[in-house]
């Protein structure tokens, strides 16, 4: 049995651009980080696995992927440019993972990036269960993101099917 790859966070954060730029649409950093913060932790709930092996911190604005920060960031607040966004029908995925960020851009895409940000600052997610104002560098280990994941994909779950 072939261990499917764990992924680059950029590598999984140019797959969701892609997936964007295919709709035509532009995401900001702010975004694109939440988008991909989303996708890392339904994949440890509905794959049972990671999605990529990058660190994730809790920063004063939510879970951070500080690699894919630093790949963003010269972008501020503004959209990243679809000339930056590689080829669409060209994927650095196999096909479940991509088909996997398909099905995640299919449920967020569509929020805001302050929409994205509002649902990883929830009280009891593993964001607020780890930040402390001022700290820097916590670590949000992804045992705490996978029980968050499960817990709400057992919350949507028809009664009856538990």
């Amino acid at each position: 049995m072939n261990a499917t790859p764990i992924y680059n966070a950029i590598t999984i954060a140019d797959e969701l651009l892609k997936i964007a730029k295919n709709r035509g649409q532009t995401m900001s950093p702010m975004k694109l980080m939440k988008l991909t913060y989303i996708a890392h932790g339904w994949a440890l709930a509905v794959l049972k696995r990671d999605l990529f092996g990058n660190r994730i911190e809790a920063w004063q604005y939510g879970p951070v992927i500080p690699d894919l920060y630093q790949a963003t960031k010269r972008f501020g607040r503004n959209e990243i440019p679809l000339t930056f966004v590689g080829d669409p029908q060209s994927h650095s995925t196999d096909p479940e993972t991509h088909s996997f960020l398909e099905s995640v851009y299919n449920l967020y895409g569509n929020y805001s990036a302050i929409g994205l940000s509002d649902m990883t600052h929830q009280s009891g997610t593993p964001w607020a269960l780890r930040y402390q104002p001022g700290v820097r560098n916590i670590e949000i280990p992804d045992e705490l993101i996978r029980n968050h994941y499960e817990e709400l994909m057992r919350a949507r779950q028809p009664a009856g099917n538990t």
